[in-house]
């Protein structure tokens, strides 16, 4: 149905809040894919317990972060149950976030992932984003090359 997070191509960048600096990664989404298939947003947040001074990952943090994100990957998007589309670090946290069909079967997936001996500091928040809306707004759009709206 969609290459894997690993094999997709993605638009890097970073920016300012105000507050804070912040790093992100877009997925880039093909203008054919059928959308519709994912209708639920799912964004995940990972709380940072070392961050630097700019509230981005430490080293120690940044490999827990990527241990914790190819699990997560290898567990949503092999079962083909939700899509990665963005990730954005900053102010002492990561957001993972992925268009879902069916949410309780991705909390099932996350659910039976590897585990550490320590609870993931994580939360998450479900809501209906059939139109991808949120990652829109994110995009730059094809005119810049990412992956824009589906018409």
């Amino acid at each position: 149905m969609f290459e894997s997070a690993d094999n997709a191509g993605w638009s890097l960048g970073e920016g300012h809040t105000g507050e804070f600096p912040f790093q992100m990664r877009l997925r880039v989404v093909p203008q054919d894919f059928a959308r519709e298939v994912f209708p639920k947003r799912l964004n995940v947040f990972w709380a940072m317990a070392a961050a630097d001074e700019d509230g981005l990952p430490t080293h120690e943090e940044l490999e827990a972060l990527h241990r914790f994100e190819d699990r997560l990957i290898a567990a949503v998007e092999d079962a083909q149950a939700a899509m990665l589309v963005a990730v954005i670090t900053g102010g002492g946290e990561r957001e993972f976030v992925f268009q879902a069909g069916d949410p309780e079967r991705f909390l099932r997936c996350v659910t039976e992932m590897p585990q550490e001996d320590e609870r993931y500091p994580i939360e998450m928040t479900v809501a209906d984003d059939p139109e991808w809306a949120f990652f829109d707004e994110l995009s730059p759009g094809p005119a810049a090359g990412g992956p824009g709206p589906a018409h």
